[in-house]
C-alpha cells in the first residue's frame, strides 16, 4: 500500500469508472458555435468534442488559462479572454487526443486535422508577434506543449521564451492593483501556468529556467477563481465536482521547487561536492514538506484521476533524480542505508503508481506527460535486465513490457512516443527483443527512419537518472543520429 487504509471521502464513481468514460459538463460549451471561431471545423458538435478533449487531457496537468472565462467568451463571441489564435492552438493540441481522426501523430501530413489547426495557429501567431496580450501568451503556452508532443521541444521552448518576453512586456508577473476580479484571476492563473510549464520544461531538458523567480502576483485564495470542473460518468447518480483549485495550487508549489532545482543544476552555478549535498538535502526537505501538506483530496489514499496520479509520480521522479545525484556525486559515507531506502522506496512507489494509472485508465488516451514518466521508468529498468537477479528479473521484464505498451499506445496520439519507443527497443538489446514482440506491431523502414531524422528537433535527454551530468549524448536528437550511424556501420560490409 502507498498509504493507510483510511476510507475515502470522494464520490465512489471515480474509483469505479475509467476517467475517459467521463464527459465535462459546462453550460458554455453547449453554446459555442464553430462558425464564429474557425473555418477548419465545420460542425458545432466536432468543435465541442475537440474542446472537451483538450480540457479532459492536457489542460488538467498543463493549464494555460482560466477555463471558465475562455469558454464564456467563446460562447458569447467576446475576445477579452479568447482569441482566434488561442482557439486554434487549443484545437491543435486537442487533435492529439481526438480519437475520431486517423494518423493524428503524423503532424507533418497536410491531410491531418492537427496539421491544419497548427498551420492556422502559426499563421495567426505571425500576425500577433509584437502585440503582447494575455491570449497571445496563453496560446504560446499551448503551442509549446503541442511542439513537445511532436518531438520538437526546441521549437516549443522558443514559444515559451517569447511568452516570457511578452509577459514581462505587460507586467504579468507583477502584483495586480486593479479591482477587477476576472482580470486579476486571469492574469494570476496565466502567470503561474507559464511559470510552471517553463519550470517543468527546463528541468526535463536539463536547461536553466527562463524565469529564476516565481510571479509576484499571488495565487488567488478563493477556489472559484480557478474555474469549475464538473464531470459526468455513465451510471453515476449525478455530476462529480472536482476541486481544481487544489490541483492548480499544488502543481504550482511543486513546480516552484522544480524550478529552483533547475536553476541550481543547469545554470552557470559551480557546484562543489559539499554544496551539491547541502542543496539536495534542502530540496528533499522542501519536497517532504510539500508532500506532507498536500490537501486532503490529493493525499495518496484519495487520488484516482490521471493528473493526480501524475502529480505523485512526478514527486517521486524528482526525488529519484536528486538522490541518484547524491549517490553518484558524493562519498559513499554520505549515502547511508536510510538514503538508499528512501531511493529504493521512491522507485517502487513511482512504478506502483504507473501500474495503478494503467489499471485504472489504460494508456490509450492522449497524455503528453505520461510519456516522460514511461521513458524514465522504462530506461531505468531496461539497463538492469542483463544484471538483474533471477528473483527480480520477471518483475523488471514486466515493467519494460508495460512501458513499451504505454509508449506504443501513446504513439497513436503523438509522434514523440513513437520516437521514444524506438530508442527503448534498441536499449533493451537483441537478447530481450522477444519481450516487445506482442507490443510492437509496426515495422520500421527506411522512410520511417528518414522522417524521424527530419522531423525530430528535440533536446530532451532520456535514459538519465541523475542531474549533475553532461546530458548532450543522451539528448534525443543525438541519440537518433547515433542510432542511424550504428545501423549504417552494421550494414556496411
Amino acid at each position: 500500500m502507498l498509504d493507510d487504509d483510511a476510507s475515502t471521502t470522494q464520490d465512489p464513481i471515480i474509483y469505479q469508472a475509467p476517467y475517459h468514460a467521463g464527459v465535462m459538463v459546462d453550460p458554455s460549451l453547449d453554446q459555442i458555435k464553430a462558425a464564429n471561431w474557425t473555418s477548419i471545423i465545420k460542425t458545432n458538435k466536432s468543435l465541442r468534442k475537440l474542446l472537451q478533449t483538450y480540457f479532459l487531457t492536457e489542460y488538467t496537468f498543463f493549464p494555460a488559462f482560466q477555463k471558465d472565462y475562455f469558454l464564456q467568451d467563446m460562447a458569447s463571441g467576446r475576445k477579452e479572454y479568447c482569441s482566434s489564435l488561442l482557439v486554434h492552438a487549443v484545437l491543435a493540441s486537442a487533435c492529439h487526443g481526438y480519437s475520431s481522426t486517423n494518423h493524428r501523430s503524423r503532424f507533418w501530413n497536410p491531410e491531418t486535422l492537427g496539421y491544419r489547426c497548427l498551420a492556422e495557429a502559426r499563421r495567426l501567431w505571425e500576425l500577433e508577434i509584437g502585440h503582447a496580450q494575455l491570449t497571445t501568451i496563453q496560446a504560446a503556452i499551448v503551442l509549446a506543449i503541442v511542439h513537445d508532443a511532436n518531438g520538437r521541444d526546441e521549437e516549443g521552448r522558443a514559444y515559451l521564451a517569447q511568452a516570457v518576453a511578452a509577459a514581462h512586456a505587460i507586467q504579468l508577473f507583477s502584483p495586480q492593483k486593479s479591482g477587477d476580479d476576472r482580470e486579476f484571476n486571469s492574469r494570476a492563473v496565466t502567470a503561474w501556468a507559464l511559470f510552471g510549464l517553463q519550470a517543468v520544461h527546463s528541468f526535463h531538458v536539463f536547461k536553466a529556467p527562463l524565469l529564476l523567480m516565481p510571479p509576484s502576483i499571488p495565487l488567488p485564495d478563493q477556489d472559484e477563481c480557478y474555474g469549475d470542473f464538473v464531470l459526468r460518468f455513465p451510471a453515476a447518480k449525478g455530476p462529480v465536482s472536482v476541486n481544481y483549485a487544489n490541483t492548480f495550487r499544488t502543481l504550482s508549489e511543486f513546480r516552484l521547487i522544480m524550478n529552483d532545482v533547475a536553476a541550481v543544476f543547469f545554470s552557470d552555478l559551480k557546484n562543489t561536492p559539499d554544496s551539491t549535498v547541502n542543496r539536495i538535502k534542502g530540496f528533499c526537505i522542501r519536497l517532504d514538506s510539500w508532500y506532507q501538506n498536500l490537501p486532503p483530496d490529493l493525499k495518496t489514499r484519495e487520488i484516482s484521476f490521471p493528473w493526480q496520479l501524475k502529480l505523485h509520480m512526478h514527486y517521486y521522479n524528482l526525488i529519484i533524480y536528486l538522490l541518484e545525484t547524491l549517490r553518484m556525486t558524493s562519498t559513499p559515507a554520505l549515502v547511508d542505508e536510510s538514503v538508499q531506502k528512501v531511493l529504493s522506496d521512491a522507485k517502487i512507489r513511482m512504478e506502483t503508481l504507473l501500474r495503478l494509472y494503467y489499471l485504472r485508465h489504460g494508456f490509450e488516451s492522449y497524455d503528453i506527460f505520461v510519456i516522460s514518466l514511461l521513458a524514465f521508468i522504462g530506461f531505468m529498468q531496461a539497463k538492469t535486465l542483463d544484471s538483474a537477479e533471477t528473483a527480480s528479473l520477471e518483475s523488471r521484464r514486466s515493467t519494460v513490457v508495460l512501458v513499451a505498451k504505454g509508449l506504443q499506445d501513446q504513439s497513436q496520439n503523438c509522434y514523440l512516443a513513437r520516437v521514444v519507443f524506438r530508442i527503448l527497443k534498441i536499449s533493451v538489446g537483441s537478447e530481450n527483443q522477444f519481450l516487445l514482440k506482442e507490443v510492437d506491431n509496426e515495422e520500421e523502414d527506411d522512410e520511417a527512419e528518414r522522417v524521424m531524422e527530419e522531423q525530430v528537433k528535440s533536446s530532451w535527454p532520456i535514459d538519465l537518472e541523475w542531474i549533475d551530468v553532461d546530458p548532450e549524448k543522451k539528448r534525443l536528437d543525438n541519440l537518433i543520429r547515433r542510432t542511424r550511424e550504428l545501423e549504417f556501420d552494421e550494414s556496411c560490409p
